[in-house]
């Protein structure tokens, strides 16, 4: 997992350099409109994607990966894995005390918006070629309205960025403060072995572990003072 300084500076060098247009995908390589639901979406009624003659500002962008794909870390526990948003760990990650899921991870997150980019943006020059060949957009005007699609999809997504960052940072490290906090108000030697020896079978990360170890330490040598 890495530093919020890198993933802030891998957010700028991405937006900083924004292409001009994307290269079409490789064969097999699904439309931007089969993405999964939300991946960018906003929350306008006039729908899920901007037309030539979309009037506003996009309010909220949401990453959301496939219905059926789980975190790295629950694919190998063989047990359920539920998205919450992009920035949150999965219910599973969070309350072993697991720091990276897949769903808080910066480089994934930024992997996603990535090919998300590059589908939304083929997708958009492709259908303002055909309004150009059927006559509905003057060729002169091509350029100005990529250029404005290119504009409300990287605003968007730096709202989307903003909005990882933000739930990264309120909820990262909650569950660890939580078992610290449990642990510390524990005098009972007996059960806080007991759920050592247990986490260790349940799969609680070492950190949480460790920290509930150093407790039982910190107990016996009072006991013994």
């Amino acid at each position: 997992m890495s530093s919020s300084g890198h993933s802030e500076d891998s957010g700028r060098s991405f937006f900083e350099h924004p292409r001009p247009a994307p290269p079409p995908p490789s064969s097999g390589s699904r439309s931007a409109r089969s993405t999964p639901r939300g991946l960018c979406s906003t929350a306008d009624s006039s729908g899920p994607r901007p037309s030539l003659r979309y009037p506003g500002r996009p309010r909220l962008i949401e990453h959301r990966p496939t219905a059926h794909y789980k975190c790295a870390n629950c694919a190998e526990m063989g047990i359920e894995c539920a998205f919450t948003e992009a920035g949150i760990s999965c219910p599973p990650c969070s309350v072993l005390g697991i720091p990276d899921c897949n769903w808080s991870d910066p480089f994934w997150f930024m992997e996603n918006l990535q090919r998300c980019r590059d589908l939304y943006l083929l997708d958009e020059r492709e259908e303002l070629v055909k309004s150009v060949k059927e006559n509905r957009l003057a060729p002169t005007l091509f350029d100005r309205e990529f250029t404005r699609i290119q504009s409300w999809f990287y605003s968007s997504a730096q709202g989307a960025i903003s909005r990882f960052t933000l739930n990264s940072r309120a909820t990262r490290d909650i569950a660890l403060n939580g078992y610290r906090s449990i642990a510390a108000a524990s005098t009972d030697v007996g059960l806080l072995s007991r759920f050592i020896a247990l986490g260790a079978e349940t799969h609680v990360h070492p950190l949480v572990l460790q920290l509930v170890a150093e407790r039982v330490h910190s107990l016996i040598l009072s006991s013994l003072s």
